[in-house]
């Protein structure tokens, strides 16, 4: 009996040691191709990789609503999530119309059917709007007990997880968030520099000269007063058109936080009646693009190859991919990327920065029959190889890995559409399924001047240094109403007055303190106690 009884206890510890070993197994290296990986996950395979990544154990299908930014539908077809499909065990089945051309529109015929599929893409606000009506499952228990990526996140980033709490205390939307901030930087024509026999600016006045030179001095040759200073590229009328200039003398157009903490937004400071008119002083003398108000999204392709363009303020892949392009035509055409010079206050930041949210992300509708797969499947896209592909795509196919980094194969690479438009058209980089963006692949779409300048700007630290940016905020029902009630007409005629003001500065000291006044009857005041609320409410959670 004691022989058998030791036998036993024997036998028992065997099999736990052999269940260990198997648990403790590692997964196959992750720069196998994901068709391997994944082995047979979609009908039920034992791989230890695919087993890492199920969120069924048997294949689940969703129906998804995913219509983003006008143009992307989810495609049942989309090779990204087909392949996240083999992993997971979930595949996702569009319910979106190709032929709707609006996705706020296609958003909001989906709500009025009230036949919500299983999983949702929109707007925030949206989102949390109808959650809070019942038409969405809020996510926190269900993020709390299984999906520890994003919960790891969230933790690390209350700002975000604040962000998306709806008003009534709960997550209903899991968001697409950036991971890198930076986005754009200063960018000036080191070869005209070089013929002038100037440096490259480190403060306003420094820029002030150097644009002086520009457009005075001929440094493109041809014995015509044709060079443009400084100039801008942004298509939306609502844009601000001098915001990168206004920056130089301390003014930042975002909504930010000020150096007391305080909320406010730079068109509506005391600060703003001395920056427009040093705006105006320049442009004034030539120095800013006549046509800024005008010129449009093209700008750079006007004025880059007529050899007429000498300084501008833009995203960094997108500027840089001028110079091989235009080096062709125009022999020596260089442009570097330059550290924003000192402003009016000696101090040095950069005014653009990303948010650490889009807006976007997916949501789980009350309709959904497999809540707790879903979550998971959401999670997958948080994991590193989840990021991987939704970034990179298929593995020996869109990319391999080289020294352990995925790199983009020359079927990306050499396609006639740029980097991010082609991944999105086999399902990755879609905002609406929310996800954590992997800015590497920036560094495919830019020249060396562009990584120089990407890692000139993330060593400098000038991202949000001054004026910080807000975060993304969370309204209440009742403050969305106010804000886009009262905020777009004082928007118009801010824009208003900075056009006038910019084409003729002698104004702004006798209407300046009508314009404020203006501005306060107009409710801006509510407004920035608004965003006031929202930010401090922010900041208790």
């Amino acid at each position: 009996m004691k022989n058998l009884k030791l036998l036993k206890a024997m036998a028992f510890v065997l099999t736990a040691l052999l269940m260990l070993s198997a648990c403790s197994k590692p997964a196959p290296s992750s720069s196998a191709p994901a068709s391997q990986a994944a082995g047979t996950a979609a009908s039920g395979g034992s791989t230890t990789a695919a087993k890492n990544f199920l969120c069924s154990d048997k294949p689940i299908t969703l129906s998804a609503h995913i219509h983003w930014s006008n143009v992307y539908v989810l495609n049942d077809n989309w090779t990204i999530t087909k392949e996240a499909a083999k992993l997971t065990n979930i595949s996702l089945k569009g319910t979106a119309s190709p032929a709707e051309t609006d996705s706020k529109q296609a958003f909001n015929l989906m709500i009025a059917s009230k036949n919500i599929p299983d999983m949702v893409g929109g707007n925030r606000d949206s989102i949390n709007k109808f959650g809070m009506e019942g038409a969405f499952v809020p996510l926190n228990d269900l993020i709390e007990k299984n999906a520890p990526d994003i919960k790891k996140y969230l933790d690390a980033n209350p700002d975000v997880k604040a962000a998306i709490t709806a008003a009534d205390g709960k997550i209903y939307q899991i968001p697409f968030v950036y991971r890198a901030l930076i986005s754009e930087a200063w960018f000036i024509r080191e070869d005209w520099l070089k013929k002038l026999n100037l440096k490259a600016p480190t403060t306003v006045d420094e820029m002030y000269n150097v644009l002086k030179a520009f457009v005075t001095q001929d440094p493109n040759g041809n014995g015509q007063k044709d060079e443009v200073g400084l100039f801008t590229r942004l298509s939306s009328p609502q844009d601000n058109k001098v915001l990168s200039v206004l920056s130089l003398f301390g003014v930042s157009d975002y909504w930010h936080t000020n150096k007391n903490g305080k909320v406010e937004i730079g068109l509506y400071t005391p600060e703003y009646k001395q920056a427009i008119k040093n705006v105006a002083k320049w442009y004034s003398e030539g120095l800013i693009d006549k046509e800024i108000f005008t010129r449009g999204s093209k700008s750079r392709d006007i004025l880059f190859p007529e050899n007429n363009g000498g300084v501008i303020h833009d995203w960094i892949p997108s500027t840089c991919s001028y110079n091989p392009k235009i080096s062709e035509k125009v022999p020596g055409f260089k442009l570097i990327g330059i550290l924003p010079p000192k402003d009016i206050n000696g101090d040095v930041w950069e005014v653009a920065a990303r948010d650490k949210l889009s807006g976007a992300g997916w949501a789980m509708s009350v309709n959904n029959k497999y809540q707790v797969e879903s979550i998971k499947y959401m999670n997958f896209w948080w994991k590193d190889e989840g990021i991987r592909l939704s970034t990179y795509g298929i593995e020996g196919d869109t990319y391999t890995m080289v020294d352990g980094k995925p790199k983009y194969t020359d079927k990306v690479l050499k396609a006639s559409n740029p980097i991010n438009d082609y991944m999105r058209k086999l399902g990755g980089q879609i905002d609406d399924m929310g996800y954590p963006h992997d800015a590497s692949y920036e560094r495919f779409m830019t020249d060396e001047e562009g990584i120089k300048t990407l890692d000139l700007y993330e060593k400098s630290g000038v991202v949000n240094k001054m004026n910080v940016k807000l975060p993304a905020l969370s309204f209440t029902e009742k403050e969305l109403n106010l804000i886009t009630s009262k905020y777009p007409t004082c928007r118009t005629y801010m824009l208003e007055q900075l056009q006038k003001w910019t084409f003729d500065g002698s104004k702004v000291d006798a209407e300046f303190n009508n314009y404020m006044s203006t501005l306060k009857s107009m409710g801006i005041e509510e407004i920035i106690a608004t965003y006031q609320a929202a930010y401090d409410r922010m900041n208790k959670k």
